[in-house]
């Protein structure tokens, strides 16, 4: 499999679980605001330093970091922070 049908297939999966998430409340949209700028910060640092580089199979590169990446980063942390909380009250519950 290439790097852009797996990168596009994880990204489209990411996408998928944070519309429902969305659906359900939309309060998610504030954390995976936060969770983007948090992380295309630390990604442009890196890239800026010369730690990594992206593939050519990214989509518009923002200062070099492709804005496919800073969404998935987004849509990540707004996807643990919503399994933490499910799951801490799942345990309350028991």
């Amino acid at each position: 499999m290439s790097g852009f049908v797996l990168w596009y297939t994880i990204f489209t999966f990411l996408l998928i679980a944070f519309l429902f998430m969305l659906w359900e409340e939309k309060r998610w949209l504030y954390y995976m605001a936060a969770g983007s700028c948090l992380g295309f910060l630390i990604d442009f640092l890196s890239f800026s330093w010369g730690y990594y580089t992206y593939p050519d199979f990214y989509t518009f590169p923002i200062l070099g970091i492709p804005f496919s990446m800073t969404l998935a980063e987004g849509f990540s942390v707004a996807i643990t922070i919503w399994l933490y909380e499910r799951l801490h009250r799942l345990i309350k519950k028991k």
